[in-house]
C-alpha cells in the first residue's frame, strides 16, 4: 500500500491560528480616543472661557462709554453756565443706567484760566470709570 503524500491531517491543510487575522490594522485605540477627547475638552473649555470674557470685556466697554458721554455732558455744561470755582456733584442717566458725576472747578497758576475735572462712576459704586478734564477762561466760551 502507497500512502498518499498529502494526508487529511498534514499540516500543510490545516489552518493556522494567524490565517484570518489581518496585520495591517486600520483605526483608534481606546488610549488614542481618550487622549484625543481630553484635549478637545480642554479646548472647547478655552474657548467657552474666551467668549465669556469676551462678553465681559464688551460690557465694561459699554459702561464706559456711556460714563464718557456723562462726563463730556457735565463739561458743555460748566463750559456754557457762569463760572463757579469749588466742587459739585449730581446723578445722571445714560441709556437707562444711573451714573454719579462730581465736578471740580480750580484755578491754575495761568491768571483767569480755570481747569475742570469730571469724574463719572456708576451709582452706588466706588470705581471711577471714566475722568475727563478741561480748561476755560472765566468768560462763557
Amino acid at each position: 500500500m502507497k500512502r498518499s503524500s498529502l494526508n487529511a491531517f498534514s499540516s500543510e491543510t490545516l489552518p493556522t491560528k494567524n490565517h484570518d487575522i489581518k496585520t495591517n490594522e486600520n483605526g483608534f485605540t481606546l488610549v488614542e480616543v481618550l487622549a484625543a477627547l481630553l484635549i478637545f475638552s480642554f479646548a472647547i473649555v478655552a474657548l467657552t472661557h474666551s467668549g465669556a470674557e469676551s462678553v465681559r470685556a464688551v460690557s465694561v466697554l459699554e459702561h464706559k462709554t456711556y460714563a464718557g458721554i456723562v462726563a463730556d455732558n457735565r463739561i458743555v455744561q460748566a463750559r456754557l453756565k457762569p463760572l463757579k470755582v469749588g466742587v459739585s456733584s449730581g446723578t445722571e442717566s445714560a441709556a437707562g443706567r444711573d451714573y454719579e458725576w462730581r465736578e471740580d472747578v480750580s484755578e491754575t497758576e495761568s491768571d483767569g484760566f480755570y481747569q475742570i475735572i469730571v469724574t463719572v462712576q456708576e451709582k452706588n459704586r466706588d470705581q471711577i470709570l471714566i475722568t475727563r478734564t478741561a480748561f476755560r477762561t472765566r468768560g462763557n466760551t
